[in-house]
């Protein structure tokens, strides 16, 4: 589950569980320490009443109570009225009956008195010494781990903000973004990573400049040989052969056309520049790209009108006849086209696998042995680029690869 959460959440819950661990911790301790401080006192005031009431065993004389009251920092309540006042208005803690006698202990107004009684004796006794229970140290203590869990949450955050600022600038080179440096404030791994990506990024910068170049020298020195070519084409006499000339160089400009069409949908360089147009417009620049003979496709078109590339959606058209033709063994396509989808089938084994095998770029050489290349992957990244969606299914002894042109509700 830790594999789906981000860097920055994990850390905010580590913290959130830490915080509550520390303050749990502290409340628990200080639970069992006023638990601890309560079992002391009682401790205490059961030896000062048992040494009261074995002194009175011996009636003790006025000195030897006076030296009980300094030893256990006692002090006698002599008035009546504040005895009877502090039982009846104290909390009794506890009362306690042997054989030496009874005693009582009361807190009052943040005081402790212990009543101890035997036969001929009545005193009580308040306890001088602070029993208050005091919880600031603890308290201290809780606020200082907290603080020093801040301090490191805060310190944390802060050395992995150049690692967020690093995702951001990945996510933006990714989406086409060719400039991004990312500025190294540090010498950590993070800072290392920073230095390797700008590194990476001029490489790739340097190799995609390069295949531009090469790419725009390519198609000019192959177009100019075939421009020369349909200018003397064009002076000779032989109507059927001047015809077939410029056909044939026609469609050699085309190909090198499709081929920067390609290489640009490949390196996802790519704009689409969309405009109205009817489907036979589309269906008949699709066959004049091909040079196919029309007994190859059987074709049952409702036109209609849409908006879409049109250049791209004639090679989207191209590729599907392309396969349909290559692997049926009838040599024939069939084309089926309505406002909500285009289906282009032909006769044929199914596919061996899912149709998300064949539409990956850069197919591998089993893919490339089944003869479907980058064909279908350009389908469906021009498709997408649209809006609509490659689907395929297998019926009637037939693959059917359906353009659908449903856009679904949001």
């Amino acid at each position: 589950m830790t594999k789906n959460i981000s860097i920055s959440a994990f850390i905010n819950i580590i913290f959130s569980l830490a915080f509550i661990a520390v303050m749990i911790t502290f409340a628990l301790f200080i639970r069992f320490d006023q638990q601890r401080y309560e079992i002391t006192l009682q401790n205490r005031y059961e030896l000062v009443a048992e040494n009261f009431l074995s002194a009175f065993q011996n009636q003790p004389t006025v000195e030897t109570l006076e030296n009980l009251f300094k030893k256990f920092k006692v002090e006698p309540i002599k008035e009546r009225d504040a005895k009877l006042e502090i039982i009846k208005q104290a909390q009794e803690l506890t009362i306690t009956q042997n054989y030496l006698g009874t005693y009582r202990v009361y807190k009052y107004d943040e005081h402790y008195y212990i009543y101890v009684q035997q036969y001929g004796y009545n005193i009580m006794l308040k306890d001088i010494r602070n029993h208050n229970y005091n919880v600031a140290i603890i308290i201290l203590a809780m606020v200082l781990s907290l603080i020093t869990l801040l301090f490191l949450y805060v310190t944390l955050k802060r050395k992995l903000l150049p690692l967020k600022l690093l995702n951001k600038q990945i996510i933006e080179f990714s989406n086409g973004k060719k400039d991004v440096k990312i500025k190294s404030v540090s010498n950590d791994e993070i800072g290392t990573i920073a230095k390797s990506f700008n590194e990476a990024v001029t490489i790739i910068s340097n190799q995609t400049k390069s295949k531009d170049l090469f790419m725009r020298n390519m198609m000019h020195e192959l177009k100019t040989p075939i421009t020369k070519a349909m200018f003397i084409a064009e002076t000779l006499e032989d109507e059927k052969a001047r015809d077939n000339l410029q056909k044939a160089f026609k469609r050699m400009d085309d190909i090198i056309k499709e081929l920067a069409t390609v290489e640009k949908i490949t390196s996802q360089n790519r704009a689409v520049y969309k405009e109205l147009t009817s489907f036979f417009n589309i269906y008949n620049k699709t066959l004049e790209i091909m040079m196919i003979n029309p007994e190859n496709i059987t074709s049952k078109i409702k036109d209609f009108k849409f908006e879409v590339d049109t250049y791209m959606f004639s090679i989207v058209l191209k590729n599907l006849i392309d396969n349909a033709i290559k692997f049926s063994p009838n040599k024939k396509a069939i084309i089926n086209a309505s406002k909500e989808q285009i289906i282009v089938s032909s006769k044929g084994e199914p596919l061996k696998h899912e149709l998300e095998y064949y539409t990956e770029a850069f197919c591998q050489e089993e893919k490339r042995s089944d003869g479907f290349g980058l064909g279908l992957y350009i389908v469906k990244t021009i498709a997408n680029l649209h809006g609509y969606k490659l689907e395929y299914f297998y019926k009637d002894e037939k693959n059917h690869f359906v353009i659908n042109m449903k856009k679904e509700k949001s």
